[in-house]
């Protein structure tokens, strides 16, 4: 399987490598270092290398390509003086230049291979068979409680709320539920499953407006419940869930693309030791047979 951080670097390089913008005199030099030229499409990389929020705060244009030339100046002296120092010889160095240049190939080969199948329609198509999957008449409440560690305290509250007390004052001032006390206890809209089955069913049994009659407990401790609102599940609009949507489209498409690779390659796996593997998987895995 996967990891996360395969997929989530997968994506990132996808947006980085497939929206690149060669400037249209990348060739032009900028500086010169010793004799060394230093061209525009090198500071331009730097400028892609930045976070977007710095990007979209550098209002004066002029004045980034300034800091970016001037830091590949520096690059660029940094660069020689490692190299008068031998390092690029250096056995560590040459592991790490090695890693680097395979990560990189990774990240090429990812990103030619993917761009065709990361599309708006395709994942458009993904939002489609998510709207299609969801119930059709599942239900979902909005609901507030006031979460106290014993049953008499839940009692009072009950008591009190029944002549006339304000329910989110008592939210605020008694729920040992911090995050949802500063909200007047409310815990917002929540599907059956969402929650622990005591609160869920005694949540979904009331009508809106209506407080629950007794405690309700559960593993976090005594809960006095009121209901705002029941509705159906609405599906999650587009803009919502579009870039979960890319990444789950990426995802599939990584999997496809890295078990076509495994079908046509012969695979042996050894343990800690470098010994042939016995049992569970096959140790080696053969070309798939066209």
């Amino acid at each position: 399987m996967l990891s996360r951080f395969m997929i989530t670097t997968a994506f990132a390089t996808f947006l980085a490598f497939g929206s690149q913008v060669i400037a249209a005199n990348e060739e032009a030099v900028v500086a010169k270092v010793n004799g060394k030229e230093i061209k525009l499409k090198e500071v331009t990389r730097l400028e892609k290398a930045l976070p977007p929020q710095v990007l979209s705060g550098a209002k004066d244009k002029d004045k980034l390509f300034t800091t970016l030339r001037d830091q590949m100046i520096d690059i660029t002296l940094l660069i020689e003086a490692a190299k008068k120092a031998g390092l690029e010889k250096d056995a560590d160095v040459q592991k790490a230049i090695q890693q680097a240049t395979e990560q990189v190939l990774v990240q090429a080969y990812l990103s030619k291979e993917l761009k065709s199948f990361v599309t708006d329609s395709a994942v458009k198509e993904r939002y489609d068979r998510l709207v299609a999957s969801l119930p059709k008449d599942e239900m979902e409440v909005k609901a507030r409680h006031v979460l106290v560690k014993d049953e008499a305290a839940a009692k009072k509250i009950i008591e009190d709320l029944k002549k006339g007390a304000d329910f989110l004052k008592i939210a605020r001032e008694q729920s040992i539920d911090k995050a949802s006390a500063q909200e007047g206890g409310d815990v917002g809209y929540f599907r059956k499953g969402d929650m622990v089955k005591e609160f869920a069913d005694a949540a979904f049994a009331l009508v809106p407006g209506k407080i629950s009659e007794t405690p309700v407990k559960t593993q976090f401790g005594w809960h006095v419940i009121k209901v705002d609102d029941k509705r159906k599940v609405k599906a999650p609009k587009f803009e919502e869930v579009q870039e979960q949507l890319k990444a789950a489209v990426l995802e599939e498409s990584m999997l496809k693309l890295v078990t076509s690779l495994r079908d046509k390659a012969a695979i042996e796996r050894f343990n800690q030791e470098g010994k042939p593997e016995i049992g569970g998987d096959k140790k080696v895995e053969e070309p798939a047979k066209k």
